[in-house]
């Protein structure tokens, strides 16, 4: 898999030397209280972070990305390419960046090098995602770069004592290109 290099970040390969960086954000609530996995609301074992890491480096089925440090390559965050389906030409996104990485401009790169990967490098038509109503930031991110609400499942997710809408966004290929 090439890298793809933007302005400030690099989008590389997964390493077993990421562990370590995944692990602080898999382990870190105010990190993980938005994801919409079960797997990452509660505390997940080392061993659980080693599985999820193995698979992606076994290939599993995506497309995976580290964010990195454009010069040194260090772990930032990551971005993928998820459930890719080649008939209807759709995928989920799914983004993390670990904590103190946040509000830096790293996230809105990276969703703009994903999607340009998954345009014209995967041939997709649509890129979709959901995100937890209360993550303001991510939602600000996601309609500056073109995004579009495509609905709401009510009183979806239940974090901190509350249920929390989930909206359900997705931006297609045509309108993707009155964007860029």
């Amino acid at each position: 898999m090439n890298r793809i290099q933007g302005e400030k970040i690099t989008l590389r390969e997964y390493r077993w030397e990421d562990l370590a960086e995944i692990r602080k954000w898999v382990v870190d609530s105010d990190t993980t209280r938005f994801l919409g996995s079960n797997v990452f609301i509660k505390p997940q074992s080392w061993e659980q972070t080693e599985n999820y890491l193995r698979n992606i480096l076994d290939g599993d089925a995506g497309a995976n990305f580290v964010i990195a440090d454009k010069e040194s390559l260090a772990y930032l965050g990551q971005v993928n390419l998820m459930k890719i389906d080649s008939i209807a030409r759709h995928a989920e996104l799914g983004i993390v960046i670990s904590r103190e990485n946040q509000s830096k401009g790293y996230g809105r790169e990276a969703v703009e090098m994903i999607l340009k990967y998954g345009f014209e490098q995967l041939n997709l038509n649509r890129i979709y995602l959901t995100v937890d109503s209360a993550n303001v930031r991510a939602i600000r991110v996601y309609d500056n770069v073109g995004f579009r609400h495509e609905g709401r499942l009510r009183e979806n997710r239940y974090i901190d004592g509350q249920y929390h809408d989930t909206l359900i966004m997705g931006i297609l290929r045509d309108e993707w290109r009155t964007v860029k």
